[in-house]
């Protein structure tokens, strides 16, 4: 994956979780994406946290996994 503008679902707070653009992400060796953003700390993050597209509800929360990490280290 070439580095492409990607939305991310971040936890809910007092509103609720929420998809955020603003984001590139670009793939790595190992397990996940690398996301970056000058307004956050550069991460890498599981595929199911990642949309390549534009959400229609940005409010709507994707399939999350049982077991799904949020951030890998």
């Amino acid at each position: 994956m070439r580095k492409e503008k990607v939305w991310v679902w971040f936890k809910g707070g007092l509103q609720g979780g929420e998809w955020k653009g603003g984001f590139i992400a670009s793939s790595c060796e190992e397990e996940g994406l690398i996301i970056e953003s000058p307004n956050y700390v550069n991460c890498k993050l599981p595929e199911w946290r990642v949309s390549l597209t534009e959400p229609e509800d940005k409010k709507l929360a994707p399939e999350i996994p049982t077991d799904g990490k949020w951030k890998i280290f």
